[in-house]
């Protein structure tokens, strides 16, 4: 009886502690580590900041007027043909030996000289008097001359040439551009992602259990270990009912 007793105080501890069981909560850690995929649109409503480094090619039009303002070499051969008017003055310093070869006509009177005088009778005389002898003469002014003189002659020669002029210029320049800087960009509309985002995280978990249905089995061993020393006529009918089957 003592020990009867003793098992029945015993069993209803034990089924204290599963009532209190039954109401208890279940608090760990679950560590979770795995790809999620996710494939739908997303809207950003803060601006973003975005660093830029990249290069932009393209043309740039380009029109202008570029002036030229060069000296330069030009060979030139060409041939002279014409006829030149000349008509100036002419400076001899120098006395020039001439030869004379000509006929000088005489037609003139002359007087006789009488006693030392000439006082005497006059006479025409008429003649022509050949001349052939070399001459020095010196110019005492310029001496005027004028002719046409025949020019026939070949020019070859570099003769340097002036060159000043305006170059138009109309076109497509390409360029390179280098672009550093930070951005701040905005999004006016949702945008698409369709990508698989690693998770890795301790999420802590807190499992009321009588909000589960262990905690009606719990109670209902509760219930059972504080009547296990008990017998009521109930039990003795259902026992025997067990046996026959």
């Amino acid at each position: 009886m003592a020990a009867l007793t003793v098992m029945g105080l015993r069993l209803e501890v034990i089924g204290s502690t599963m009532e209190e069981m039954a109401i208890q909560h279940i608090v760990t850690d679950v560590n979770v580590k795995e790809d999620i995929p996710l494939n739908s649109a997303i809207t950003v409503t803060d601006d973003l900041t975005v660093n830029i480094d990249m290069y932009i090619e393209t043309e740039i039009p380009f029109t202008a007027n570029i002036p030229v303002s060069e000296e330069m070499l030009v060979p030139i051969r060409m041939g002279v043909k014409d006829y030149i008017e000349l008509d100036t003055l002419i400076w001899v310093t120098e006395p020039i030996t001439i030869l004379v070869d000509d006929t000088i006509p005489l037609d003139q009177k002359m007087k006789v000289t009488l006693f030392g005088k000439d006082k005497g009778p006059s006479f025409p005389i008429k003649s022509k008097i050949p001349l052939k002898q070399s001459l020095l003469i010196d110019f005492a002014g310029p001496l005027p001359v004028k002719s046409t003189i025949p020019i026939d002659m070949l020019i070859i020669d570099t003769l340097p040439i002036g060159i000043e002029m305006s170059i138009p210029v109309d076109v497509m320049v390409p360029v390179k551009i280098p672009i550093k800087q930070a951005a701040r960009i905005s999004f006016t509309g949702p945008m698409p992602v369709d990508a698989m985002i690693p998770i890795e995280m301790n999420i802590p978990v807190d499992i009321p259990l009588e909000e589960t249905s262990l905690a009606f089995y719990f109670r209902k061993l509760a219930k059972g270990l504080k009547g296990l020393t008990s017998m009521s006529l109930d039990d003795v009918l259902k026992t025997e009912e067990t046996k026959e089957k």
